[in-house]
């Protein structure tokens, strides 16, 4: 039947925690380039890509916390017990922790531009809009290439290495592919008679 999976350990969520700002962050610009372009409604739709920019950013420290949380579980693991991992992990933090701060200065760039554009009188609006979108376009693009790299970092750990975040109270090594004997998901069904 339909239930809810039960809640990983807080160095779990990272997984989870993760894919809500890379989501929101990569679709934040959509509506800031609509408000470039659409000068009917300018001010509501910059005013919802800061919105965004807000939230994704926001969300980067809860990504960059529970990932601090899984690198103490990861460098306790004995199965994890690698130099290369080690090195891997400390990029991945690094990589993380750069995005946040990028973000939270884009952020900053963003309202100060936003805050501008909207107190400035009608004959300067054009040029302070113009002079914004192209600071806010090019950190943000700086900002995206730091994002996807610090993901590129995170999915190579993953797959190319096999380091998983404890998603259960078991923090026993498991074979890939077949869940231990405490995992909720482990398939008890002798349906197949």
């Amino acid at each position: 039947m339909f239930g809810f999976p039960p809640l990983p350990p807080f160095e779990g969520l990272h997984p989870i925690a993760v894919h809500f700002p890379i989501g929101i962050l990569a679709i934040a610009w959509v509506p800031m380039v609509i408000g470039v372009l659409d000068t009917k409604r300018r001010t509501t739709w910059l005013l919802s890509g800061l919105l965004l920019l807000v939230l994704g950013t926001a969300f980067l420290f809860g990504a960059v916390l529970t990932g601090e949380a899984t690198e103490e579980f990861v460098e306790y693991a004995p199965q994890y017990s690698s130099q290369i991992i080690e090195d891997a992990m400390h990029e991945h933090e690094e990589l993380g922790e750069l995005v946040r701060n990028l973000f939270i200065g884009i952020t900053i760039i963003y309202l100060a531009a936003f805050i501008a554009y909207c107190k400035m009188p009608e004959t300067k609006k054009k040029f302070v809009g113009v002079v914004g979108s192209l600071l806010v376009g090019i950190t943000y693009f700086i900002g995206t290439m730091a994002l996807a790299n610090a993901g590129h970092q995170g999915g190579m750990l993953v797959h190319d290495l096999g380091v998983q975040a404890p998603m259960g109270s078991v923090s026993t090594p498991q074979t890939p592919g077949f869940p231990s004997a405490a995992s909720p998901y482990r398939d008890d069904d002798d349906d197949d008679d």
